[in-house]
This record gives C-alpha cells, structure tokens and sequence, in this order.
C-alpha cells in the first residue's frame, strides 16, 4: 500500500487541505490524462477530472484506508467515465480526438487517425479502460484488475480482446 498517499488522505479528513493540494498535484495529471484516453474529448476530460477531484474531496470525512489511494482514486474515475459515456449521444467528430493531432499530417493521415479514434472509442468499456490503464497509464496488470475488480487473467484477456477488436475493425488500414 502506498503509505504516503494514506497519510496525506488521513491528514486531509483530519482537516490539513495542504494535504488535499498535495495529492491532487500528484494526480491531476494522470487523471486527465486517463479521462482524456477514455472519453476522447479535452473539455469533457477536464469536466470529469474536476468532478473526480470533487468526489474524493466530499469522501474525506468517510474515507478509509483499506487500499491504496490511487486504486480507489482510480476506482472513481472508472465509474464516472463509464457513467459519463453511458449518458452522452452518439460519437461527433469532436469526440473522436484521443491521438494527438500531428502538424505535418496530411488529410490522409488525419482520415486514418479519426479512424482509429472511433474503432478505440467503440470498444467496449472494460476493453477500452484495461487498454488505455495498460499503454497509456503504464498501469500493471494486477494494479488494473484492482482498479478494475477483476483477475490478473481477466485482465490480459480484456486486453488480448481490446487489441483483436482493433485489428478487425482497422484490417482495411493494416
């Protein structure tokens, strides 16, 4: 278990909110990031990272240090972008910005990377999530099947299936 993290939450429900700007500075990033992979929207990702910040924020007075703290900060984020994703409409161009864009592409180039931007965001959640914790995140497969409330095997199959499904929908680009 991360100790430090604990401590730092234990001081921020005791009251020290130095202790709360700490952690956020740690993983306010990491979050956004993570957000930004999974929803594939920067405005969207910064609303639901602010709300992530905001839920550990209200959790203080109830919060106990049973895991880690980013597996439960994790935990959080996981939930809240399936929730978010499940509320929103169909995919619009706009959503489909999970590869940063290049400044020397051509319009064949941004053609294939909105494509392989939508075949990430049609994956299914779990698949989408293990995949983007696993490259994006460097998350290890027993970190994300804590995170995701699964076995270290169910994990590397989530993954295994993520990039199968990518290779089906992109063969036409392979």
């Amino acid at each position: 278990m991360d100790d430090q993290d604990n401590e730092l939450m234990l001081k921020f429900k005791e009251g020290d909110i130095s202790a709360f700007e700490e952690l956020l500075k740690k993983y306010e990033k990491s979050i956004l990031n993570l957000v930004y992979h999974f929803l594939g929207n920067s405005n969207d990702a910064e609303d639901l990272t602010q709300e992530v910040f905001l839920r550990v924020y209200r959790a203080r007075e109830t919060w106990q240090p049973k895991a880690k703290f980013s597996t439960w900060l994790y935990r959080i984020t996981a939930n809240l972008c399936f929730n978010w994703r499940r509320k929103k409409t169909p995919l619009s161009l706009e959503d489909l910005s999970i590869l940063p864009s290049t400044t020397n592409g051509s319009s064949e180039n941004t053609e294939i990377k909105k494509e392989i931007q939508k075949a990430l965001l049609s994956l299914p959640k779990n698949q989408r999530l293990a995949l983007i914790l696993c490259h994006y995140e460097d998350k290890s497969y027993q970190e994300i099947g804590e995170l995701l409330g699964c076995s270290v095997s169910s994990v590397k199959s989530l993954i295994f299936r993520a990039r199968q499904n990518l290779k089906t929908k992109l063969k036409h680009l392979i």
